[in-house]
């Protein structure tokens, strides 16, 4: 009987063995993994410019595939099918969008838009009908008017901050609060140093006179003050008596300030005296009498 494992059958089972290693190897290296289970759907595309074998494929921005083959549309003679390969799990509801989107530096993807309000979904193999989408250099050339004008005002601007900053009487502000930033500078050094100088002279100054003040305010504290208010007050009624009899004509001091005919009769006395003392001063001999022997 002969052996089945020959040689030949050997190399042949080797020889496929690295032709399914080989086909696993150049798909992983493409981004596709073909022991991983897949939907396969057809889109096609007017223009997939930069699009090519194993551009990813997203939803939300979150990678769900790779583009698995690409070829051009040769029955409509116009754009080309682009073959993705997507997770098992995710399913494309009908009408939704699939276009291609292109960043600054030229890479491509390919992003699917789902339709949230349908609960029909297409089939692993339909082919869905694409747009190209607006890429960012698109979106850029629409915008490159507005930005001329902006760049035209910005431009004016920085004229008018040039002007400004070249305009000799700036210079002389700057230099004017340069100076009162000097006198500034110098009124704080002068400040500090009274403060550190005088104020501790100051707050000595200041202390003394409040333990002064203590005293007095303990020496006033100390003082008989009651009594004296009472001794005060007692004078101020003597007083009080005594002006009210003098003010009254039944005593003698009363009477000697009331009295009306005495003050009359003492004016009559002190003029009768003043003219004896006229009458002797000038007659002398009328009232003395000397006799010699």
């Amino acid at each position: 009987m002969r052996k089945f494992f020959t040689k030949e059958v050997k190399i042949g089972i080797s020889a496929i063995v690295c032709l399914v290693l080989m086909f696993i190897v150049i798909n992983f290296l493409k981004g596709i993994d073909v022991t991983k289970p897949a939907n396969y759907y057809t889109i096609k595309f007017n223009n997939v410019s930069d699009v090519m074998v194993s551009t990813p494929v997203t939803v939300n921005g979150y990678k769900v595939g790779v583009v698995h083959e690409m070829q051009y549309d040769y029955e409509s003679n116009n754009g080309a099918l682009v073959m993705i390969n997507l997770d098992k799990e995710l399913r494309i509801p009908r009408d939704s969008k699939i276009s291609i989107s292109k960043t600054l530096m030229g890479n491509a993807s390919i992003n699917i838009d789902l339709n949230p309000y349908v609960s029909e979904y297409y089939e692993s193999g339909d082919v869905i009908e694409g747009s190209a989408g607006n890429d960012l250099m698109s979106s850029l050339g629409g915008m490159m008017p507005q930005i001329t004008e902006i760049v035209a005002k910005v431009d004016s601007v920085l004229g008018g901050v040039n002007a400004l900053v070249n305009d000799p009487a700036l210079l002389a502000a700057i230099q004017r609060l340069d100076g009162i930033t000097a006198n500034l500078h110098n009124m704080t050094s002068e400040l500090d140093k009274t403060m550190q100088n005088d104020l501790p002279q100051i707050v000595e100054n200041v202390t003394t006179i409040t333990n002064n003040v203590d005293t007095l305010t303990n020496t006033l504290n100390a003082l008989p003050i009651e009594a004296t208010l009472a001794q005060v007050t007692t004078l101020l009624n003597n007083v009080e008596q005594a002006t009210a009899q003098l003010n009254q004509t039944d005593n003698t001091a009363g009477l000697l300030l009331n009295d009306q005919e005495l003050y009359n009769r003492l004016n009559n006395t002190v003029a009768s005296l003043d003219s004896l003392l006229t009458d002797i001063r000038l007659n002398p001999k009328k009232y003395i009498n000397v006799k010699v022997f």
